[in-house]
Protein backbone atom coordinates (compact mmCIF):
# COMPACT_ATOMS: atom_id res chain seq x y z
CA UNK A 1 0.00 0.00 0.00
CA UNK A 2 1.28 3.48 -0.92
CA UNK A 3 0.31 6.31 2.04
CA UNK A 4 1.03 10.31 2.54
CA UNK A 5 1.13 11.38 5.85
CA UNK A 6 0.68 15.21 5.82
CA UNK A 7 1.55 17.59 8.57
CA UNK A 8 0.94 21.09 10.31
CA UNK A 9 3.24 22.61 8.10
CA UNK A 10 3.03 22.56 3.96
CA UNK A 11 3.09 20.00 1.96
CA UNK A 12 2.84 20.28 -1.65
CA UNK A 13 0.73 20.84 -4.64
CA UNK A 14 1.03 17.55 -5.65
CA UNK A 15 -1.10 16.31 -2.75
CA UNK A 16 -4.03 18.32 -3.77
CA UNK A 17 -4.64 15.11 -6.99
CA UNK A 18 -2.20 12.43 -5.69
CA UNK A 19 -2.08 9.50 -8.14
CA UNK A 20 -4.53 6.70 -7.58
CA UNK A 21 -3.43 3.82 -5.09
CA UNK A 22 -2.05 6.33 -2.70
CA UNK A 23 -3.86 7.29 0.34
CA UNK A 24 -3.48 10.73 2.02
CA UNK A 25 -3.85 10.98 5.71
CA UNK A 26 -2.99 13.92 7.91
CA UNK A 27 -0.75 12.87 11.25
CA UNK A 28 -3.83 13.69 13.35
CA UNK A 29 -5.58 11.11 11.03
CA UNK A 30 -3.04 8.94 11.39
CA UNK A 31 -3.38 8.64 14.78
CA UNK A 32 -7.13 7.46 15.73
CA UNK A 33 -6.43 5.64 12.38
CA UNK A 34 -5.60 1.57 12.69
CA UNK A 35 -2.96 1.53 10.61
CA UNK A 36 0.46 -0.06 10.59
CA UNK A 37 3.07 -0.01 8.21
CA UNK A 38 5.23 -3.01 6.77
CA UNK A 39 8.32 -3.39 5.19
CA UNK A 40 6.20 -3.28 1.99
CA UNK A 41 4.54 -0.74 1.94
CA UNK A 42 5.65 3.29 0.78
CA UNK A 43 5.44 5.80 2.98
CA UNK A 44 5.97 9.47 2.28
CA UNK A 45 6.01 12.31 4.83
CA UNK A 46 5.96 15.92 3.32
CA UNK A 47 6.30 17.37 6.63
CA UNK A 48 8.45 16.95 10.00
CA UNK A 49 5.89 17.21 12.12
CA UNK A 50 4.31 13.76 11.22
CA UNK A 51 7.54 12.28 11.41
CA UNK A 52 6.93 10.45 15.04
CA UNK A 53 3.59 9.61 14.75
CA UNK A 54 4.60 7.55 11.41
CA UNK A 55 7.50 5.98 13.45
CA UNK A 56 5.01 4.79 16.16
CA UNK A 57 3.33 3.05 13.08
CA UNK A 58 5.82 1.59 11.61
CA UNK A 59 6.16 -2.34 11.71
CA UNK A 60 9.52 -2.57 9.68
CA UNK A 61 12.51 -2.68 12.36
CA UNK A 62 15.19 -1.57 9.41
CA UNK A 63 12.67 1.39 8.81
CA UNK A 64 12.66 2.23 12.01
CA UNK A 65 16.27 2.43 12.48
CA UNK A 66 16.72 4.35 9.54
CA UNK A 67 14.19 7.07 10.63
CA UNK A 68 15.81 7.18 13.76
CA UNK A 69 19.16 7.43 12.87
CA UNK A 70 19.09 9.73 10.65
CA UNK A 71 16.60 12.17 12.06
CA UNK A 72 19.25 12.24 15.33
CA UNK A 73 22.21 14.31 14.67
CA UNK A 74 24.47 12.12 16.76
CA UNK A 75 23.05 8.80 15.75
CA UNK A 76 23.72 9.91 12.12
CA UNK A 77 27.42 10.93 12.87
CA UNK A 78 27.45 7.71 14.16
CA UNK A 79 26.41 5.77 11.22
CA UNK A 80 28.89 7.98 8.54
CA UNK A 81 32.19 7.25 10.76
CA UNK A 82 33.06 4.03 8.54
CA UNK A 83 33.31 6.72 5.48
CA UNK A 84 34.50 9.45 7.41
CA UNK A 85 36.13 8.18 10.41
CA UNK A 86 38.35 11.85 11.08
CA UNK A 87 35.10 14.14 11.63
CA UNK A 88 34.68 15.33 15.11
CA UNK A 89 31.10 15.28 17.16
CA UNK A 90 30.02 15.21 20.85
CA UNK A 91 26.56 15.78 22.68
CA UNK A 92 25.75 18.40 25.25
CA UNK A 93 23.31 20.10 26.69
CA UNK A 94 22.10 23.72 26.28
CA UNK A 95 23.19 24.29 30.01
CA UNK A 96 26.56 22.91 29.70
CA UNK A 97 27.38 25.51 26.25
CA UNK A 98 28.71 28.33 28.66
CA UNK A 99 31.26 26.07 29.86
CA UNK A 100 32.46 24.52 26.53
CA UNK A 101 36.38 24.40 26.42
CA UNK A 102 37.08 25.23 22.64
CA UNK A 103 40.41 24.71 20.46
CA UNK A 104 38.75 24.80 17.13
CA UNK A 105 35.51 26.19 14.77
CA UNK A 106 32.35 23.99 16.12
CA UNK A 107 28.76 24.10 15.15
CA UNK A 108 26.53 24.01 17.54
CA UNK A 109 22.55 22.09 16.51
CA UNK A 110 19.84 21.09 18.50
CA UNK A 111 19.89 17.20 18.18
CA UNK A 112 17.01 17.22 16.33
CA UNK A 113 16.20 20.57 13.96
CA UNK A 114 14.28 22.05 11.68
CA UNK A 115 14.75 25.32 9.73
CA UNK A 116 18.45 26.26 10.90
CA UNK A 117 16.81 26.62 14.12
CA UNK A 118 19.43 26.85 16.83
CA UNK A 119 22.49 26.42 14.80
CA UNK A 120 25.13 28.71 15.89
CA UNK A 121 28.83 28.61 15.10
CA UNK A 122 31.50 29.31 18.30
CA UNK A 123 35.52 29.47 18.61
CA UNK A 124 37.75 30.37 21.46
CA UNK A 125 36.67 33.75 20.96
CA UNK A 126 33.07 33.48 21.63
CA UNK A 127 31.18 34.90 24.56
CA UNK A 128 29.07 31.23 25.09
CA UNK A 129 27.05 32.58 27.65
CA UNK A 130 25.30 35.17 25.15
CA UNK A 131 25.12 32.50 22.52
CA UNK A 132 23.53 29.66 24.66
CA UNK A 133 21.04 32.67 25.60
CA UNK A 134 20.50 33.32 22.04
CA UNK A 135 20.21 29.97 21.48
CA UNK A 136 17.65 29.51 24.01
CA UNK A 137 16.04 32.73 22.87
CA UNK A 138 15.46 31.44 19.07
CA UNK A 139 14.83 27.88 20.22
CA UNK A 140 11.69 28.91 22.34
CA UNK A 141 10.56 30.96 20.06
CA UNK A 142 10.43 28.46 16.83
CA UNK A 143 8.78 25.85 19.73
CA UNK A 144 5.14 27.33 18.36
CA UNK A 145 6.06 25.88 15.09
CA UNK A 146 7.85 22.50 15.67
CA UNK A 147 7.26 20.39 18.44
CA UNK A 148 10.26 18.36 21.08
CA UNK A 149 10.14 15.44 18.59
CA UNK A 150 11.33 17.71 15.61
CA UNK A 151 13.04 20.60 17.55
CA UNK A 152 14.72 19.26 20.58
CA UNK A 153 15.18 22.66 23.30
CA UNK A 154 18.02 21.32 25.36
CA UNK A 155 19.66 18.83 23.39
CA UNK A 156 22.83 19.04 21.37
CA UNK A 157 25.69 18.09 18.86
CA UNK A 158 28.80 19.69 19.07
CA UNK A 159 30.30 19.04 15.47
CA UNK A 160 33.86 20.33 13.67
CA UNK A 161 32.92 23.62 11.86
CA UNK A 162 32.86 22.30 7.68
CA UNK A 163 34.08 24.81 5.23
CA UNK A 164 32.24 25.49 1.91
CA UNK A 165 29.78 25.78 -0.23
CA UNK A 166 26.70 24.04 0.58
CA UNK A 167 24.55 21.33 -1.64
CA UNK A 168 21.41 19.44 -1.28
CA UNK A 169 20.07 16.50 -2.73
CA UNK A 170 16.23 14.84 -3.25
CA UNK A 171 16.72 11.20 -3.35
CA UNK A 172 15.24 7.61 -2.38
CA UNK A 173 16.31 4.00 -2.33
CA UNK A 174 13.95 1.59 -4.28
CA UNK A 175 12.72 -1.26 -3.68
CA UNK A 176 15.99 -2.95 -3.82
CA UNK A 177 18.01 -0.41 -2.25
CA UNK A 178 19.27 1.00 -5.72
CA UNK A 179 19.85 5.41 -5.30
CA UNK A 180 17.51 7.38 -7.29
CA UNK A 181 18.78 10.94 -7.70
CA UNK A 182 15.48 13.15 -7.96
CA UNK A 183 16.80 16.51 -7.95
CA UNK A 184 20.54 18.27 -6.99
CA UNK A 185 20.79 21.92 -5.47
CA UNK A 186 22.80 24.83 -4.79
CA UNK A 187 22.25 26.74 -1.79
CA UNK A 188 24.07 29.69 -1.38
CA UNK A 189 24.18 31.77 1.73
CA UNK A 190 21.84 34.62 1.98
CA UNK A 191 23.01 38.22 2.95
CA UNK A 192 21.06 38.51 5.72
CA UNK A 193 21.51 35.27 8.12
CA UNK A 194 18.40 35.35 9.37
CA UNK A 195 17.47 34.17 6.27
CA UNK A 196 19.19 31.29 6.19
CA UNK A 197 16.91 29.12 3.71
CA UNK A 198 16.18 32.14 1.24
CA UNK A 199 17.21 29.84 -2.30
CA UNK A 200 17.86 26.61 -3.49
CA UNK A 201 18.62 26.15 -6.89
CA UNK A 202 19.23 23.55 -9.73
CA UNK A 203 20.33 23.50 -12.99
CA UNK A 204 22.38 21.15 -15.77
CA UNK A 205 25.74 22.34 -14.55
CA UNK A 206 25.33 21.13 -11.02
CA UNK A 207 24.42 17.61 -12.54
CA UNK A 208 27.23 17.04 -14.64
CA UNK A 209 29.42 17.60 -11.69
CA UNK A 210 27.55 15.88 -9.01
CA UNK A 211 25.62 13.16 -10.20
CA UNK A 212 28.10 10.28 -10.41
CA UNK A 213 29.32 12.01 -7.00
CA UNK A 214 26.12 11.85 -5.04
CA UNK A 215 24.50 8.43 -6.93
CA UNK A 216 28.24 7.02 -5.63
CA UNK A 217 27.85 8.35 -1.86
CA UNK A 218 24.46 7.38 -1.69
CA UNK A 219 25.01 3.20 -2.86
CA UNK A 220 28.04 3.27 0.03
CA UNK A 221 25.83 5.12 2.29
CA UNK A 222 22.86 2.89 1.57
CA UNK A 223 24.78 -0.28 2.17
CA UNK A 224 25.69 0.45 5.41
CA UNK A 225 21.73 1.34 6.83
CA UNK A 226 20.25 -1.45 4.19
CA UNK A 227 17.99 0.66 3.18
CA UNK A 228 14.82 0.34 1.19
CA UNK A 229 11.63 2.48 -0.14
CA UNK A 230 12.93 5.24 1.89
CA UNK A 231 13.26 8.62 0.49
CA UNK A 232 15.41 11.16 2.07
CA UNK A 233 16.68 14.96 1.68
CA UNK A 234 20.19 15.36 2.62
CA UNK A 235 22.59 18.35 2.55
CA UNK A 236 26.31 18.73 2.43
CA UNK A 237 28.87 21.22 2.23
CA UNK A 238 31.64 20.87 -0.43
CA UNK A 239 34.97 20.78 1.10
CA UNK A 240 37.74 20.85 -1.27
CA UNK A 241 36.66 19.06 -3.88
CA UNK A 242 35.17 16.16 -1.32
CA UNK A 243 31.17 16.36 -0.34
CA UNK A 244 30.52 16.39 3.69
CA UNK A 245 26.92 15.26 5.00
CA UNK A 246 25.85 17.74 7.18
CA UNK A 247 22.23 16.82 7.47
CA UNK A 248 19.52 14.33 6.59
CA UNK A 249 15.89 14.40 6.64
CA UNK A 250 14.46 10.80 6.42
CA UNK A 251 10.78 9.76 4.55
CA UNK A 252 10.97 13.15 2.45
CA UNK A 253 12.16 15.49 0.15
CA UNK A 254 13.16 19.07 1.65
CA UNK A 255 10.24 20.63 3.40
CA UNK A 256 7.68 23.11 2.22
CA UNK A 257 7.19 22.43 -1.25
CA UNK A 258 10.62 21.93 -2.20
CA UNK A 259 10.19 18.76 -4.13
CA UNK A 260 7.94 20.36 -6.55
CA UNK A 261 10.69 22.66 -7.63
CA UNK A 262 11.56 19.27 -9.68
CA UNK A 263 8.33 18.54 -11.45
CA UNK A 264 7.73 23.32 -12.17
CA UNK A 265 11.61 22.76 -13.95
CA UNK A 266 11.93 19.21 -15.77
CA UNK A 267 8.58 17.87 -16.34
CA UNK A 268 9.12 15.02 -13.40
CA UNK A 269 7.06 14.70 -10.69
CA UNK A 270 9.35 12.99 -7.78
CA UNK A 271 6.74 12.19 -5.12
CA UNK A 272 5.31 9.64 -7.62
CA UNK A 273 8.29 8.32 -9.04
CA UNK A 274 9.05 7.59 -5.01
CA UNK A 275 6.48 5.09 -5.40
CA UNK A 276 6.81 3.48 -8.45
CA UNK A 277 10.18 3.33 -8.34
CA UNK A 278 10.62 5.12 -11.98
CA UNK A 279 14.21 6.58 -12.42
CA UNK A 280 15.11 10.17 -13.46
CA UNK A 281 15.88 9.79 -17.41
CA UNK A 282 18.31 13.01 -16.81
CA UNK A 283 19.28 13.05 -20.83
CA UNK A 284 16.00 13.11 -22.13
CA UNK A 285 15.01 15.79 -19.40
CA UNK A 286 18.60 17.81 -20.56
CA UNK A 287 17.27 17.73 -24.10
CA UNK A 288 14.82 20.65 -23.93
CA UNK A 289 15.53 22.37 -20.72
CA UNK A 290 19.96 23.06 -20.37
CA UNK A 291 19.82 26.40 -20.50
CA UNK A 292 17.62 27.17 -17.39
CA UNK A 293 18.26 27.90 -13.46
CA UNK A 294 15.43 26.71 -11.47
CA UNK A 295 15.10 28.24 -8.15
CA UNK A 296 12.85 27.44 -4.78
CA UNK A 297 12.59 30.88 -2.78
CA UNK A 298 11.56 30.97 0.81
CA UNK A 299 9.74 34.72 1.25
CA UNK A 300 10.50 34.87 5.27
CA UNK A 301 8.61 36.93 7.79
CA UNK A 302 11.02 40.15 7.87
CA UNK A 303 13.35 39.71 10.91
CA UNK A 304 12.04 43.18 12.48
CA UNK A 305 8.40 42.82 10.91
CA UNK A 306 5.91 43.26 13.95
CA UNK A 307 3.47 40.16 12.92
CA UNK A 308 0.62 41.91 15.34
CA UNK A 309 -0.16 44.35 12.97
CA UNK A 310 1.70 44.14 10.11
CA UNK A 311 0.77 41.86 6.88
CA UNK A 312 2.75 40.65 3.90
CA UNK A 313 2.93 42.02 0.82
CA UNK A 314 2.60 39.29 -2.13
CA UNK A 315 2.00 41.51 -4.64
CA UNK A 316 5.08 43.82 -4.31
CA UNK A 317 6.98 40.46 -3.66
CA UNK A 318 5.92 38.92 -6.68
CA UNK A 319 6.82 42.30 -8.77
CA UNK A 320 10.19 42.36 -7.22
CA UNK A 321 11.05 38.62 -8.23
CA UNK A 322 9.89 39.19 -11.86
CA UNK A 323 12.33 42.25 -11.98
CA UNK A 324 14.84 38.80 -11.66
CA UNK A 325 13.30 35.95 -12.90
CA UNK A 326 10.21 34.22 -14.38
CA UNK A 327 7.86 32.99 -11.65
CA UNK A 328 6.17 29.41 -12.43
CA UNK A 329 4.20 29.32 -9.18
CA UNK A 330 3.71 30.81 -6.08
CA UNK A 331 1.82 30.00 -3.26
CA UNK A 332 0.76 31.84 -0.11
CA UNK A 333 1.59 30.68 3.16
CA UNK A 334 0.07 32.06 6.42
CA UNK A 335 2.85 33.96 8.03
CA UNK A 336 1.36 33.63 11.41
CA UNK A 337 1.49 29.87 11.53
CA UNK A 338 4.96 29.70 9.68
CA UNK A 339 8.17 31.63 9.82
CA UNK A 340 7.59 32.35 5.89
CA UNK A 341 4.43 33.91 3.55
CA UNK A 342 5.11 32.37 0.38
CA UNK A 343 7.15 30.16 -1.76
CA UNK A 344 8.16 31.21 -4.92
CA UNK A 345 9.34 28.75 -7.93
CA UNK A 346 11.22 30.93 -10.58
CA UNK A 347 13.54 30.23 -13.42
CA UNK A 348 16.44 32.14 -15.31
CA UNK A 349 19.07 32.20 -17.59
CA UNK A 350 20.72 34.05 -15.84
CA UNK A 351 22.29 32.65 -13.00
CA UNK A 352 23.65 36.60 -11.99
CA UNK A 353 20.14 38.24 -11.86
CA UNK A 354 19.19 34.96 -9.78
CA UNK A 355 22.06 35.36 -7.31
CA UNK A 356 20.87 39.11 -6.64
CA UNK A 357 17.74 37.72 -4.68
CA UNK A 358 19.90 37.15 -2.16
CA UNK A 359 20.57 40.39 -0.80
CA UNK A 360 16.86 40.10 -0.64
CA UNK A 361 15.48 41.93 2.94
CA UNK A 362 12.37 40.80 4.01
CA UNK A 363 11.05 43.37 6.39
CA UNK A 364 10.66 45.76 2.83
CA UNK A 365 7.53 43.09 2.24
CA UNK A 366 5.90 43.85 5.33
CA UNK A 367 3.07 47.27 5.97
Amino acid sequence: MNYIITGNTYNSKYLEHPDAGIKVLSGTELESANIRFSAHDKVYVPSETSLSTVLQCLDDPVGVAGISRLKDKYLCREALQALYPDFYFSKCSLEEIPGLQLDKKIVIKPLKGFFGTGVRFADSSTDLTLLAAEIRKEVTANSRFFPESILTRNDFILEEFIAGEEYAVDMFFDALGKPDIMNIYHHPEPDIPEYAHLMYYSNKELFDKYLAVFTDFFTDFGNGLKLKNFPIHAEFKLQGERFVPIEFNPMRYGGFGLADLTYLSYGMQPIAAYFVDQPADWSKIWSSRASANYAFILAYNGKNADLSVMQPLHEAFQSYLREHAEIMDYVRLDHLHNPVFAIAYIKTEDLDSLKKLLKTEFNAFFA
